[in-house]
């Protein structure tokens, strides 16, 4: 069920819906916060919108990343999958 939550992100209060638990919701805003922060002030010159954005870009750059490794994976497995076939159709007609 989904539930609203009022969150505070780099100082910016927003309100979210979600399916997810308080305890996931604040695991969540806690990270995505602390590399805000992190970003934020290892540079004078960016502000807290544009440390927001780079974060944002980083967490999708990351998100892409893991897709093609998952894709990749599931393109081994189904190799894997056909070829175990293949080698239990061999046994059985090796036990013919």
């Amino acid at each position: 069920m989904k539930q609203r939550y009022t969150i505070t992100v780099a100082d910016f209060p927003m309100n979210v819906v979600t399916e997810e638990s308080p305890e996931a919701v604040e695991a969540l805003v806690g990270v995505l916060d602390r590399r805000i922060r992190e970003i934020y002030l290892k540079s004078n010159r960016c502000s807290k919108t544009e440390a927001a954005l780079l974060c944002a870009l980083d967490y999708c750059s990351d998100k892409l990343k893991a897709q093609r490794k998952v894709k990749r994976l599931e393109e081994l497995n189904a190799e894997y999958e056909m070829r175990i076939s293949e080698l239990e159709e061999e046994l059985e007609q090796l036990k013919k």
